[in-house]
């Protein structure tokens, strides 16, 4: 779906008048779209020559697209609230704007708030982050700078913050793969004792102390998912 505005001339006689108007098409061509729209403004036009740039309705009026430009569905629907004089808003917060803003040439979000408050967000010259001025009724009353470093998770928070494992996942890790110290010597053959066998153990696994239990730290069974676990579970121990 493309949104357009649209700008037409319409001669009818000695009066002249400008049409500009809102309109919604599924054409990959917004010029032919927005021709057609004027083809049928008064009815079915015509044109008498293949040069003119007008359409005729009824042998005397001519309706002639003067601009055609392509808009967001924002500022569509903000147009539409205008041009039907549904503007009035409760909310504290307004959307101004948000895109392209040819008078600033950048990309921004502008936010009405409240009475006298304006706020703009928009990115930095080096693209390293974004920056928000905030302004009263006559200047600048704030601004900051939020830098993507600062805002990006580190590898733990965002492999958990993205859900690709919770806390069910790492109890079941826990329950899947540790082993008491009498399991593990029995396994490989190892003296039962911790002084003993701990050394040896150390070399493949790692001990967690609130379970008394031993982990590999690497194995060729782990899913790719299971061993990020057992990398968190080692780097995090105190907490299990």
């Amino acid at each position: 779906m493309k949104y357009l505005f649209i700008t037409l001339d319409v001669q009818d006689g000695e009066r002249k008048h400008t049409h500009r108007i809102l309109h919604t098409t599924n054409a990959k061509n917004i010029e032919f779209a927005a021709q057609r729209y004027v083809a049928n403004f008064w009815g079915y036009g015509e044109r008498q020559n293949k040069e003119d740039d007008f359409w005729w309705f009824f042998g005397e009026i001519t309706c002639r697209l003067y601009t055609v430009v392509e808009i967001s569905e924002f500022e569509y629907k903000l147009m539409s609230d205008i041009f039907s004089g549904r503007t009035e808003s409760k909310n504290y917060f307004e959307i101004v704007h948000a895109g392209h803003c040819e008078a600033s040439n950048r990309e921004e979000i502008q936010i009405h708030c409240g009475e006298n408050g304006n706020l703009f967000l928009f990115q930095d010259a080096d693209k390293l982050g974004f920056i928000v001025d905030v302004y009263g009724q006559n200047d600048l009353a704030n601004t900051m700078t939020v830098w993507e470093d600062d805002i990006k998770a580190d590898a733990d928070e965002q492999f958990t913050a993205t859900g690709q494992f919770i806390e069910a996942d790492i109890k079941a890790y826990l329950k899947e793969w540790g082993q008491k110290q009498g399991e593990i010597t029995a396994n490989l053959g190892y003296p039962k004792s911790h002084s003993e066998s701990d050394e040896l153990l150390m070399e493949d696994y790692f001990f967690l102390e609130g379970r008394k239990e031993w982990y590999p730290k690497i194995s060729r069974m782990y899913s790719e998912e299971e061993q990020k676990i057992a990398d968190y579970v080692r780097n995090n121990r105190d907490n299990y």
